[in-house]
């Protein structure tokens, strides 16, 4: 039986309603596939915690938001993206464009993760590392799929995709991870069909030029 309340909804009312509810399961969902690296945050506390300056501003001059979260990183998303949902647990900055298109911005310490937390491994081995002990923890939790996009020594990033079904719920997102004077980038795009493959992957290259 339909409520009085719910039958007097405008059918603007109720498309606007049904994107809420689909948008808080997409946050509930992301929370729980968090890269691995930055939930590491929560399980011990560094006596030298270091204070961070958290910035973010559209310039409209060079249609790009610039996000900064200093001293680990920044970056320039081309466009206008407005701030969503924030999670402290894994630092984890979630922005939004018009498209509803969302993507997840997070800096951290290379030193921050337990299986490195002497900094011995640096660079692309850190990048390498990181992307073998995640995906296999993604792999074997939530039975998802893991495939390398691209590899690049150099910059010292690697670029991947996880995809797959958990408990209904179609997961396809793509990571690009990097490692910089021991600081590290994860920036992400997720499931969404606004973007093709190639423009998700040319957005995630085009934050580290």
């Amino acid at each position: 039986m339909i409520t009085p309340t719910i039958s007097l909804l405008t059918s603007k009312s109720t498309k606007k309603c049904l994107r809420w509810k689909i948008k808080c399961n997409i946050y509930k969902l992301l929370c729980l596939f968090l890269p691995a690296f930055f939930l590491s945050g929560c399980i011990s506390v560094s006596p030298n915690a270091v204070s961070t300056i958290v910035s973010s501003e559209y310039d409209q001059k060079n249609d790009v938001t610039e996000y900064s979260v200093f001293p680990y990183g920044s970056v320039s998303l081309p466009g206008k993206w407005e701030k969503s949902v924030y999670n402290k647990t894994s630092r984890q900055q979630f922005f939004e464009n018009q498209d509803s298109v969302l993507v997840a911005i997070a800096f951290g310490r290379f030193d921050n993760i337990e299986f490195n937390t002497d900094g011995t491994k640096k660079g692309y081995e850190f990048v390498k590392a990181y992307y073998d002990w995640e995906s296999k923890y993604f792999e074997e939790t939530f039975g998802l799929q893991t495939i390398v996009i691209e590899e690049n020594q150099k910059e010292n990033y690697l670029l991947y995709r996880f995809f797959g079904s958990y408990d209904g719920t179609n997961i396809d997102t793509y990571y690009l991870l990097r490692e910089t004077n021991g600081n590290v980038s994860n920036f992400s795009v997720n499931g969404t069909n606004k973007w093709t493959e190639k423009e998700k992957i040319s957005f995630l290259k085009s934050l580290v030029k």
